[in-house]
């Protein structure tokens, strides 16, 4: 059995465990211990699965590989061993426990606990399934946009090659074998086109089908960047271009797609870690320092003038790479990156000597320590970067706040002010002999500059870029001190550069000042905000009990507090406009609304109208909540604040399992039989999907397609718990099929001798016997919820009232902020328990029973949100997979599902140097080759995912290979089917 049947298996039984307690089961201890056994299977399986990740994340640690994608497996590593560590053991002791219980209402309450956990367990998974979908399509869509940029980039060196070997030739001078290479470039850029356009519509597809949380922000500016970065036109330029002999000038529009390619790959995979984009900058630099190895060792070897013109454009690739490198480094290790800067003079003066008419061994002789040169100062820049990788994961354990941290960066700005003024003022007063005496200290102030540089980087661009300048400036002044020759301009130019950063973070310091001033406000406004909503829920379960009484009766306490909180939220609805929140006040002010309408209906009395308009205004004060924790994260954010989570999520799971366990408790109250709803609204899908294929094999039969869509229409109210409704639906899904059966036979009889269709496959009979057996079931199981007795349903009364009360404040938000899909799924449950407890109190046995199973399973949502979130996984999407709305009593239920995300950063435009690199404009076949460097249009990040650091030589390279995947061959066959299979397999019957 290979690695993804091993998941195949596991998740079949996963899923086959959850149908306990079936009519046509063995006796009850019998059927118990089967399940208990085929759980324990399921545990070392799992168990086994998530010990074969933990050794594939071992081997990335040891080759110091990191990034999104291994994040990725450490969260479903994570929700593995929670599942097989905690929440399978759970089950097998409510099993176990079952089984050795000698009071049949004892066993059958374990037996209810272990189906609930199960449930709990599937939806973890079902969640994890989508969530890792969501990452491995941003993440493949992100690999092949870097192929094509490697494709673009070969294609546009060959176009070097050529220009460099036709020497200005116009199209018709080439010879045939010149011809044909240009013929090549064209198709070649032609399908690098046409490859681009697909990739951009899977990836707009796929912004289309992400529409919450952090992930979803990700497609949202690639494709912006694809758009402003000019990315189309250059495309169409590059091919006009090569069509026309523009050799040169193409390759400089093909430099700009290569580039904004890169770009828009690094968007999909946004990792705002500074250590992580270091990491990365090492693994590029080292692969570029290879190169710069090859070709020296080919310069060497050298023997005529097309051997020179070769290395000569194999040399302007290495500049091309090392000057990436050194612009994605500028703002994080301007040491480096200064580095970086003088290893790409040393290789463009070798360039010049590739190119120039002498003769060869000439050339062997000086091309050479220029490049030794370029290789020094490119290993001084990889130092300059393990030390700067190092500062930066020490930055990980200190907190600081971004206002904290820019007041201290001021008064080192302004000391560093202090101290070059006195050395322009002593350089003014020394001799000339004495001023090479005065370039160390200049140097040291020019480093204290660039770490400056660096550490406003992140806080404040305009200050960074200033202090980056004073840096230049004192560079200068340094050089000409070792000269001895003071340059007083310079170091009057630096001091007015570092008094401009003073007054940029001036500025700055301002803006976070102010920040902090309405960051206070806004958590006052909405610790009232959360006070309102908790006391709009007890006025929502206090109108849903009258609401559920056979006769209604004035209530003048309960319609005054609905107009006492209107009037509050009227309030707070002011307050949101004051604190700049406008979408929140606009929420708070339909809540009001919402509120008086309510309130009007109570005074009536209407109790059954006042609950939609309370519904209503309930999903008002989330929304104007979650407007308003969207503006204080961003706040927290700007001013750097510290926003771990961890604490709240583990308080609020624990409430949501004190909260499952009252809904189960009170399931067992009202005789609902574990598991019993599910395993037939799984028979009756199987109904459904089969006459399904009946009818596309026999699209004459109408009554099929009468039948299918009935039987379908039941499956979806057992999924609601509507078993009134499922068994309407069975019943007119019976009478289709009766009527459909002497057709049927006689279309059987007249097709004898020819082939059978559907081999194997159940026949209308069947069907129909089948139909019959669960529509008995389901008359039997609403028989016996509304045989509950009157004290049971007081007692489940009372547990849902008390498991509304535990998961309020999660709802209203009060116990921290959780992951947007729970805060849906919580509002939900929250509305399904107030239903649920009202209309059990009034003995309304079925209604309340199945408000308590939606209940049960938005619970079981949130709780498989927090557990991803735990993980270190988003969950986001849990809602864009699952609907939150559930069907509860009336009929009344509102789900709402929303989420935020935020991915921002900063990169410069660079130039190149000379012949450097290509650039975005120019005309003729000199063209942009010739002009400024860099990817036009505004870079959005930092970072790419991270890669790995100090790997043995020996294996280097086959690591570099294996970076193209998404994952290694094995974890491939271990997740993906395993995710798959289970996504696919979700209700269907074991």
């Amino acid at each position: 059995m290979n690695m993804g049947r091993k998941f195949w298996f596991c998740i079949g039984m996963v899923l086959g465990a959850s149908q306990l307690l079936r009519a046509d089961n063995p006796p009850v201890n019998d059927r118990i211990l089967q399940q208990e056994l085929k759980q324990q299977q399921i545990r070392t399986t799992t168990q086994r699965v998530g010990d074969q990740l933990e050794s594939i994340i071992a081997e990335f640690d040891r080759n110091g590989i990191a990034g999104e994608d291994v994040k990725v497996l450490r969260a479903i590593r994570g929700v593995l061993g929670k599942l097989t560590e905690k929440d399978m053991d759970k089950v097998i002791g409510f099993l176990q426990q079952a089984r050795a219980a000698s009071d049949p209402s004892t066993s059958t309450k374990n037996t209810s606990d272990a189906y609930a956990s199960q449930k709990g367990i599937i939806t973890q998974l079902k969640q994890l399934v989508l969530e890792y979908q969501r990452q491995q399509a941003l993440y493949e869509i992100s690999i092949r946009l870097k192929e094509l940029a490697a494709r673009q980039s070969a294609n546009m060196w060959l176009g070097v090659w050529l220009a460099n070997s036709t020497e200005g030739k116009v199209p018709s001078a080439f010879d045939e074998g010149q011809k044909s290479n240009l013929k090549i470039q064209e198709i070649d850029q032609e399908n690098i086109k046409d490859e681009v356009v697909i990739v951009l519509k899977r990836l707009e597809k796929v912004r289309q089908e992400i529409t919450d949380g952090p992930t979803a922000e990700r497609p949202k500016q690639a494709l912006q960047q694809a758009q402003e970065g000019g990315l189309h036109p250059a495309m169409d330029t590059s091919v006009n271009e090569l069509k026309t002999g523009k050799l040169l000038s193409a390759a400089g529009s093909e430099k700009k797609v290569r580039d904004q390619l890169r770009e828009i790959a690094r968007l999909l995979t946004l990792s705002q870690d500074t250590a992580e984009a270091l990491r990365q900058a090492i693994q590029d630099l080292d692969r570029a320092i290879d190169e710069q190895k090859q070709t020296m060792a080919k310069t060497r070897a050298i023997e005529n003038k097309e051997d020179s013109t070769k290395t000569e454009t194999k040399q302007a690739e290495v500049v091309d790479g090392t000057d990436l490198i050194r612009k994605d480094i500028e703002s994080l290790a301007p040491v480096a990156a200064e580095h970086l800067k003088n290893a790409e003079d040393r290789m463009q003066e070798a360039r010049n000597v590739l190119r120039a008419p002498e003769e060869v061994k000439k050339k062997r002789e000086k091309a050479p320590p220029k490049q030794e040169d370029a290789l020094v100062n490119m290993a001084q820049a990889r130092r300059a970067l393990e030390e700067q990788l190092a500062k930066a994961e020490q930055e990980l354990t200190k907190q600081e706040t971004a206002l904290a941290s820019l007041k201290e960066l001021q008064e080192e700005v302004r000391e560093l002010i202090k101290k070059e003024e006195t050395l322009r003022d002593d350089s003014a007063k020394a001799s000339k002999n004495d001023l090479p005496a005065k370039a160390p200290g200049q140097g040291e102030l020019k480093d204290k500059a660039q770490d400056l540089q660096q550490r406003a980087a992140a806080r404040a661009q305009d200050a960074s870029q200033s202090i980056a300048e004073a840096a230049t400036q004192m560079q200068k002044s340094q050089n000409d001190l070792a000269k001895a020759q003071n340059n007083a301009p310079a170091q009057q130019a630096s001091i007015d550069a570092l008094q401009r950063a003073d007054q940029q973070l001036n500025e700055q310091i301002a803006k976070l000042e102010e920040a902090e001033k309405q960051l206070a406000g806004l958590e006052k406004l909405k610790e009232k905000l959360e006070n309102v909503i908790k006391e709009e829920q007890k006025v929502n379960l206090s109108t849903a009990k009258e609401a559920a009484k056979p006769e209604a009766k004035p209530s003048p306490d309960l319609a005054s507090k609905q107009e006492s909180l209107g009037k509050e939220t009227g309030d707070l609805q002011k307050d949101a406009a004051t604190n700049q929140v406008a979408k929140a006040a606009e929420h708070l002010g339909e809540a009001k609304s919402h509120m008086e309408q309510a309130k009007g209906e109570l005074d009536k009395p209407a109790p059954k109208a006042a609950q939609p308009k309370q519904t209503e205004a309930l999903a008002d004060l989330y929304a104007a909540k979650k407007e308003i924790d969207n503006k204080i994260d961003d706040l927290k954010d700007k001013l750097g604040l510290p926003q771990d989570a961890s604490q709240s999520l583990a308080d609020a799971a624990a409430a949501i399992e004190q909260a499952q366990k009252d809904v189960n408790d009170a399931m067992s109250e009202m005789q609902q039989d574990p598991g019993a709803l599910d395993s037939l609204q799984q028979q009756q899908q199987q109904i459904a999907n089969s006459l399904d294929q009946m009818g596309k094999s026999k699209p004459q039969a109408p009554q099929v397609g009468k039948a299918q869509k009935a039987a379908d229409q039941a499956a979806q109210q057992l999924a609601q718990s509507d078993l009134p409704g499922a068994i309407n639906s069975m019943k007119q899904a019976q009478k289709a099929m009766n009527e459909n059966a002497s057709q049927s036979q006689q279309g059987q009889q007249s097709q004898q001798g020819s082939p059978k269709e559907g081999e194997g496959a159940p026949s209308m009979s069947d069907l129909s016997k089948q139909q019959a057996q669960v529509q008995k079931a389901a008359e039997s199981l609403m028989a016996a919820q509304q045989k509950a007795p009157a004290q049971a349903l007081q007692k489940a009364a009372k547990k849902l009232e008390h498991a509304a009360e535990t998961i309020g404040p999660l709802a209203a938000g009060s116990a921290g902020e959780l992951p947007s899909s729970a805060e849906s799924a919580l509002q939900a449950a929250e509305d399904a328990l107030a239903n649920g407890s009202a209309q059990a109190e009034a003995g309304q046995g079925p209604p309340a029973q199945a408000s308590a199973s939606a209940a049960a399973q938005a619970l079981a949502q949130a709780q498989a949100a927090l557990a991803l979130a735990q993980a270190g996984l988003s969950s986001e999407m849990a809602a864009a997979g699952q609907g939150q709305g559930q069907g509860q009593g009336q009929g009344q239920g509102k789900g709402q599902g929303q989420g935020k995300g935020r991915g921002q950063g900063q990169g410069q435009q660079g130039e190149g140097n000379g012949q450097g690199t290509p650039g975005p404009n120019g005309n003729g076949r000199q063209g942009n080759w010739n002009g400024a460097g860099g990817a036009d249009g505004p870079r959005r990040a930092a970072s790419g995912p991270g890669q790995y650091t100090g790997l043995p030589k020996r294996d280097r390279a086959a690591i570099q290979q294996s970076q193209a995947e998404k994952y290694p061959q094995e974890y491939g066959a271990l997740v993906e089917q395993y995710l798959k299979n289970l996504s696919d397999q979700t209700g269907k019957d074991q």
